[in-house]
């Protein structure tokens, strides 16, 4: 069986357990009340919806992950190692999420879980063991490698994962807004992982991105304008997870990673930036995201989800297409000074509306 349909059967696999989950989900939050509505201005659907769709995107995962085990795809111990991790740091996220989204839980507290599903990667790595998760050098895009000594490259590998998974809840504010981002990244770790310039592919490791991005196709059709579920905190926290580990497990791939997802890390830079200078805590959240700022400006969600997606899917083909990481970084400085203008001037046609609650959005 060649790597392609191998590829194809874990994405079809995928899908069709998305599409048998998201239907009981709903059937599920109908008959026990287990509905958000809408009471928050920050809120833009305006009827009762099911906030706990992302644990189907988390069940349909592992799912295709399984799927792939069974198909004729040779592996490394020390891969399968690594993907044992991935999992279960990604059922903590899941399983933390999932209660923060029926029940609650308070922002320092969430946080410690988000820290603690970081650290599951790292934890061989203490023991000594070489299947930890750790990103220990990188590129330097003025030639040769960046080597980390172990604890800062410890801390700096939970910093990227937790700066991850508040990155995609950041931007989880509109109708597949999250998926559509997280869909581009997926597809672009794929080619960077299958379609290697040395032509020796990480096959093991596009797999993992087929999951995932074959998870969100299957998700994003109800969670699109006008959405039937939204996927919460469960579904935004274990996308930024994946997407994080992904990149780092198989070779630190942070430039093609930051460039696909560089839109909403501005977006986000920008708003605790902004937050911290009209002296309100980074926590406490408002309508200052960009895509709360084209709202109002008139701009459908549908419009805005393409405009993102779009703006992704450049850089991240750029990254692709560019061999030289001193381009890459100064294509990342570029597009992050372009942003940063733009939101400066958004910022000056409307003031976004202060919460009284501290939230991680």
């Amino acid at each position: 069986m060649g790597n392609a349909l191998i590829a194809l059967v874990v994405a079809a696999g995928t899908i069709a357990l998305v599409r048998v989950i998201v239907p009981a989900l709903l059937h599920l939050a109908r008959e026990k009340n287990l509905l958000l509505y809408p009471s928050d201005p920050r809120q833009v659907h305006t009827s009762p919806l099911p906030k706990f769709g992302g644990i189907a995107m988390f069940i349909a995962f592992c799912g295709g992950i399984a799927l792939s085990f069974m198909l004729p795809v040779e592996r490394f111990p020390e891969e399968i190692e690594r993907i044992v991790l991935l999992v279960t740091g990604a059922a903590i996220v899941a399983s933390v999420m999932l209660y923060d989204d029926l029940v609650g839980i308070a922002p320092l507290p969430k946080l410690a879980w988000q820290i603690l599903a970081a650290g599951v990667m790292i934890i061989p790595r203490l023991r000594g063991e070489d299947h930890g998760l750790v990103i220990e050098q990188f590129n330097n895009p003025f030639g040769g490698t960046v080597e980390l000594p172990l604890i800062a490259a410890m801390l700096f590998t939970v910093l990227w994962i937790v700066g991850m998974m508040n990155t995609l809840n950041w931007v989880d504010g509109l109708d597949g807004l999250a998926a559509s981002i997280t869909l581009v990244a997926a597809s672009v770790l794929f080619l960077h992982t299958f379609f290697r310039p040395d032509g020796d592919p990480q096959f093991t490791i596009s797999l993992l991105a087929v999951a995932l991005g074959a998870a969100v196709i299957g998700f994003l059709p109800f969670n699109w304008h006008p959405s039937r579920i939204l996927m919460g905190d469960t579904g935004a926290m274990f996308l930024g997870f994946a997407l994080a580990v992904i990149a780092i497990i198989g070779g630190a791939k942070i430039a093609t990673a930051l460039l696909a997802l560089w839109v909403p890390i501005v977006d986000v830079a920008w708003v605790i930036i902004y937050r911290v200078l009209n002296r309100r805590s980074p926590l406490r959240a408002d309508r200052g995201h960009l895509h709360h700022r084209l709202l109002d400006m008139g701009w459908s969600q549908r419009q805005i989800v393409l405009l993102f997606a779009g703006l992704s899917a450049a850089l991240g083909v750029a990254s692709l297409l560019i061999p030289w990481p001193e381009l890459k970084l100064a294509l990342l400085i570029a597009a992050g000074m372009i942003g940063v203008g733009i939101l400066a001037a958004l910022a000056r046609r409307a003031t976004p509306i202060a919460e009284g609650q501290t939230t991680n959005t």
